[in-house]
């Protein structure tokens, strides 16, 4: 923690309202604590815009997932067609192929 000298009778003082020796007013204390609020208030505006940044990353990741299944089920079911062995048509020997009329 940070401290502070008294304004009025110079002594080294940890951050109060008034000196605990001279009992003087402080205005230091004051400065710092607005310091410290601006900083909060700049750190939570940060943390927001880091929140919507993590939900944006999040939806682009699920589309990418989601289109990432689609297609690796579309290679999928084309390998499954290009393996799956093809009826062929055998006539019995012997027998002629109809012949038109």
């Amino acid at each position: 923690m940070a401290s502070f000298q008294c304004s009025s009778c110079g002594r080294e003082i940890k951050p109060a309202a008034s000196c605990p020796h001279c009992g003087a007013h402080q205005p230091q204390w004051v400065e710092h604590l607005a310091e410290i609020e601006r900083s909060i208030a700049e750190m939570k505006a940060r943390e927001a815009a880091i929140a919507s940044e993590q939900r944006q990353i999040a939806a682009k990741m699920q589309a990418a997932l989601f289109q990432r299944d689609i297609l690796a089920h579309a290679g999928e079911e084309r390998l499954k067609q290009a393996t799956r062995p093809r009826r062929v048509l055998r006539r019995r020997p012997g027998r002629r192929p109809p012949t038109a009329a």
